[in-house]
C-alpha cells in the first residue's frame, strides 16, 4: 500500500465530501481485501462482525477534511 496521500485541503464543501467519499471506497476496499486474507479463527463457527457502512466512514472522513480546511470560512 504504498500510494502517497491527497491533500485534505478542498475549495468548498461539496468538494471536500467528493474527497471524503473517494477516501471512504480506499479504504473499504482495503479492509476488504485484508479481511478477506486473514484467516477465520473457530472455523466455521466463527462470524465476522457487521461492516461499517460507507455512508458513516464518509462522515468522518468529511469531518477531517473540513477541520484540515477550517470550516471552509469566507475570506474577507
Amino acid at each position: 500500500m504504498n500510494q502517497p496521500f491527497p491533500s485534505l485541503i478542498t475549495t468548498d464543501a461539496q468538494a471536500g465530501l467528493a474527497l471524503a467519499a473517494s477516501l471512504a471506497d480506499q479504504l473499504q476496499s482495503h479492509m476488504d481485501q485484508a479481511i478477506a486474507k486473514a484467516g477465520r479463527p473457530g472455523g466455521m463457527n466463527y462470524q465476522l462482525p457487521a461492516a461499517v457502512p460507507k455512508e458513516i466512514t464518509t462522515s468522518v472522513l468529511f469531518y477531517a477534511v473540513a477541520a484540515a480546511n477550517q470550516g471552509w470560512a469566507a475570506k474577507d
